[in-house]
C-alpha cells in the first residue's frame, strides 16, 4: 500500500461530482493516506481562482493527512513546444504537467483512430512538446508519461523510436529535477500487453536519475489511494523505485501544508 497520493480532482473540474474538498479529505483520513496533493485540472488562466476555494476548503476540513494543493496544469494544445496554458504557478504548491491535446490540434484522441494526424506527422510534434514539457522549470512532475502517445499510434509498431525518445526525455526530466508520474488511472486504462512497455518507460526514468511519484489521478472517492496497477509496476522495478513526495525539490517550498 502506498502511504500518499499526489493526483486528486475535485467537483470543481466538472467531471467529478462526488469530489467535494471535504469527501476528497475524509477518504484519505479512512484511507490512512499521510500525505495528498489536490491537483484539479487548469485549462486556462480563469481556473486558477478555484486554487484559492480548495486550499480555504481543505483547511475548513481540518484533515489529519498533509493536504499540498497544487494543479494539473494543461499543455497547451494550439502550440508545439510543450508550453503550459498558464505561466503565472506562484500560488501552486505543486504543478503536474497534463499533456492530453495532440499539439497544434488541441484534439483529446480517445484511440489512434481518433487521431486526424498520420503517425510520422504526430510523432514529431509529440516529440517536440515532450521534450519542451520537461525542459520548463515550472513543472513538477510529468503526468502519465505515455498516454497521449498511446492515444495516438499503434505504441508496439512504434516502441523502439519512442524509448528513444523517453530517453532523451528523462535525462533532460533528471537535469531540471522533474519527476514523472506513476498514474493508476492509466494502468487501468491500460491492455494487458501494454504493460511491459509501461515498465520499460519507468525502467528509462530510473536509469536518468528521474523521480517517479505515485497519483491515482482519482475522479470519485473510491479512487482516492488505489494503486493496485501502480503496485504492478513497481513490482517489475528495482526496490525503492518509487519515491516520496518530501524527496521532491517543491518540497522545500510547502511552508504551510495543511493538516489538523
Amino acid at each position: 500500500m502506498i502511504d500518499y497520493d499526489f493526483h486528486i480532482h475535485t467537483e470543481y473540474c466538472g467531471h467529478a461530482e462526488e469530489m467535494t474538498v471535504e469527501a476528497i479529505c475524509r477518504r484519505a483520513d479512512r484511507m490512512a493516506l499521510r500525505c495528498i496533493a489536490i491537483t484539479d485540472h487548469i485549462y486556462g488562466p480563469d481556473d486558477k481562482a478555484v486554487i484559492q476555494k480548495i486550499r480555504r476548503q481543505a483547511q475548513q476540513a481540518r484533515p489529519r493527512c498533509q493536504v499540498i494543493v497544487g494543479a494539473e496544469i494543461d499543455v497547451d494544445g494550439r502550440f508545439d513546444d510543450g508550453r503550459l496554458v498558464i505561466d503565472d504557478v506562484s500560488d501552486l504548491d505543486y504543478v503536474i504537467a497534463g499533456y492530453h491535446y495532440i499539439p497544434t490540434l488541441g484534439h483529446y484522441p480517445h484511440s489512434p483512430d481518433d487521431c486526424p494526424m498520420m503517425p510520422e506527422d504526430f510523432l514529431g510534434l509529440w516529440e517536440k512538446s515532450l521534450l519542451g514539457i520537461v525542459s520548463n522549470p515550472k513543472v513538477d512532475t510529468l503526468a502519465h508519461p505515455g498516454r497521449l502517445l498511446a492515444s495516438c499510434v499503434d505504441l508496439p509498431s512504434y516502441l523502439d523510436w519512442a524509448l528513444a525518445v523517453f530517453k532523451e526525455a528523462a535525462a533532460l526530466s533528471a537535469r531540471h529535477q522533474i519527476a514523472w508520474e506513476l498514474n493508476e488511472l492509466t494502468g487501468r486504462r491500460l491492455a494487458a500487453p501494454l504493460y511491459r512497455n509501461w515498465v520499460k518507460i519507468y525502467q528509462i526514468a530510473l536509469e536518468a536519475g528521474v523521480q517517479l511519484i505515485y497519483g491515482s489521478d482519482a475522479h470519485d472517492p473510491d479512487s482516492i489511494g488505489s494503486c493496485a496497477c501502480s503496485e504492478t509496476i513497481l513490482d517489475c522495478l528495482p526496490a525503492d523505485s518509487l519515491s516520496s513526495p518530501e524527496d521532491l525539490p517543491a518540497a522545500r517550498q510547502w511552508t504551510n501544508p495543511i493538516s489538523s
